[in-house]
């Protein structure tokens, strides 16, 4: 119903601010506590139904915060939702065992927090209703005082550029990981809440260089320049213009999206908005033939339980005019009939971000891979599998051996570029898993050479900068499949062992 009380616990005062607005202009009643010790003491006296808190909290964590609360007796049946980082590996798998009742991945985009948390109560209610929007307000559009935004982006913008510019100079002084892996995870949510896309984007990149072990320090300091750049030139931070590629291919299309849960239909949403794309929704219940679909270029079906019974997942009846693309989680595509897996055009593994969706979904709209054969995810490789995998990263390298021996496949590791390149032209492997950043040789200039020597092989690029400019450049230069940093093993077994399988 309309008000539900909500209690957001964040100990960065922006997020803090702004998520209340959000809230309270979406109908709600809302408290804010600055930690997880604050959390506790004012759930003494107050019963919100929901708690909104960020994983990465001083003290007492997000994650120790739901503990406590769901082992309360007075508490436990107050939902819980985590506010997580993207580049945050094993961040949502740590919040379903604390006992959390869902989570929201950062960046938050402004446009769709209300109707995220809405998502989320309407799950656990047995009635719900959406609260009434507040006078003035437009559907999807939250209200918040210009004045109030303006400050909160002066305030961002000055305490950033202050904090950036500090973190490099403490590169060559008295540099704190954990203090540094703070200051950009906060980024990537208050920046994403402000709608300041480029700082959210580079401080997810130099988390994720901070995750890294060894840390790198020439890879921190290039992930922290461009962060501090970002800060100096909000207008081009705040806008993210998309390649040339993917507007062209989307510009115009009506794109259909069946049974999507709300909340991906909203990110898909906005994905689509800023590629000039059309979403038309489709229930899971409407017939795959029908006359509507014929106006949409690209189909994107989300498999789960419910839906893999349905005629959407049917060799025999889904529609195969259009380029069809699969999404859900890696367990539940792998668990699809291969007859209907060899029908996807491509596949979107959870968690997804919309970048990464107008990639996807341009690479099946385009003419180069209108005719490529396709198979599934699923199909037995026959014979020994030969692999050769390049990373400059040793933590990396091993991950992808474990990987691959696990299911059978022979591996030949390299450091760089140019060992991969010589392990390439001898060993002549049915596959290469190449990290795009490499020194002396980075993945693309070695994916050239072997394209220019005509070496016939399958190639898969790792990449962690999850632009879709460097994946679309990977593809020009005739990479047939990517894996963004951090992966999942399960992921790149499996686009590995699609791509071996055609």
């Amino acid at each position: 119903m309309a008000g539900e009380s909500i209690l957001i616990v964040d100990d960065t005062p922006v997020n803090l601010k702004l998520t209340r607005i959000l809230l309270v202009n979406e109908g709600y009643k809302v408290r804010t506590a600055a930690s997880g010790e604050e959390a506790l003491e004012v759930l003494r006296n107050y019963h919100p139904v929901l708690i909104l808190a960020d994983i990465q909290l001083p003290g007492i964590d997000g994650l120790e915060l739901t503990r406590r609360v769901k082992r309360n007796e007075a508490t436990r049946d107050v939902m819980v939702v985590a506010l997580t980082a993207f580049a945050m590996k094993g961040d949502e798998q740590r919040a379903v065992d604390a006992g959390c009742d869902g989570y929201i991945t950062k960046p938050i985009d402004t446009r769709t927090l209300g109707a995220l948390i809405r998502g989320h109560l309407d799950r656990h209610s047995e009635s719900p209703a959406a609260p009434a929007a507040p006078a003035g307000a437009t559907a999807g559009e939250p209200v918040i005082p210009a004045a109030q935004m303006l400050a909160l982006r002066r305030q961002f913008l000055a305490e950033g550029q202050e904090r950036a510019r500090q973190l490099l100079i403490n590169l060559d002084g008295q540099f704190n990981a954990n203090d540094t892996a703070k200051a950009v995870h906060t980024w990537i949510g208050t920046g994403g809440l402000l709608g300041y896309g480029a700082i959210s984007s580079q401080a997810r990149a130099a988390e994720a260089v901070l995750l890294e072990r060894p840390l790198e320090n020439d890879q921190l300091r290039e992930a922290l320049t461009n962060l501090a750049l970002a800060f100096n030139s909000p207008r081009e931070a705040r806008e993210e213009p998309l390649s040339e590629t993917i507007v062209l291919a989307l510009a115009g299309k009506r794109v259909a999206l069946v049974a999507l849960p709300s909340a991906d239909s909203l990110r898909m949403c906005v994905a689509l908005e800023r590629a000039r794309g059309i979403p038309a929704f489709f229930e899971i219940t409407e017939p795959p033939r029908s006359e509507a679909l014929l106006d949409c270029a690209l189909i994107v079906v989300h498999v789960r339980p419910e839906t893999v019974g349905s005629p959407w997942l049917n060799a025999a009846t889904i529609p195969t005019t259009r380029p069809v693309i699969f999404i859900g989680s890696r367990d539940h595509l792998l668990a699809l009939d291969p007859a209907v897996q060899r029908l996807a055009r491509e596949f979107l593994m959870d968690p997804w971000q919309p970048d990464e969706a107008l990639v996807r979904m341009s690479l099946a709209l385009s003419k180069e891979r209108a005719g490529a054969p396709r198979a599934a995810l699923s199909d037995a490789v026959t014979g020994k599998i030969r692999v050769a995998a390049a990373d400059d990263d040793p933590t990396v390298l091993a991950l992808v051996r474990t990987a691959l021996e696990n299911f059978g496949m022979e591996c030949h590791m390299a450091a760089d570029g140019p060992s991969a390149l010589d392990i390439i032209r001898r060993e002549r492997p049915h596959a290469v898993v190449l990290d795009v950043n490499m020194p002396e040789m980075d993945g693309y200039e070695v994916l050239a050479a072997i394209r220019r020597e005509g070496i016939p092989v399958r190639v898969l690029l790792l990449t962690a900068r999850q632009q879709e400019g460097d994946v679309l450049r990977g593809f020009a230069l005739g990479a047939d499949d990517y894996v963004v940093k951090p992966f999942s093993p399960m992921e790149l077994v499996a686009r590995l062992r699609r791509l071996l399988s055609r």
